[in-house]
């Protein structure tokens, strides 16, 4: 079996398949090495991947612009279009 390993700048992942264990390293020494089995891997991973969905969804509500009234476009338009006869 193997390791899979995703280096960062500040932190190193490991999944070892043989321990079925998820390891997250600090390559600065101050908080030190995480383990998790993989219930509480799949349990973070769920947290992780909801956090950054109500974080995306959170951003794309405040680009949504209100529909403007559609009156203002039709004055805007030449007034003798609008009458039919």
């Amino acid at each position: 079996m193997a390791k899979i390993t995703k280096q960062l700048k500040n932190a190193t992942f490991e999944y070892d398949e043989e321990k079925k264990v998820f390891t997250l390293y600090d390559h600065d020494g101050f908080n030190g090495t995480i383990e998790l089995n993989k219930i509480y891997a799949f349990a973070f991973m769920r947290f992780v991947v909801r956090m950054a969905q109500r974080n995306w969804l959170r951003s794309s509500k405040s680009k949504i612009r209100e529909p403007q009234d559609t009156n203002e476009e039709l004055e805007a338009e030449d007034p003798n279009q609008l009458n039919l006869f």
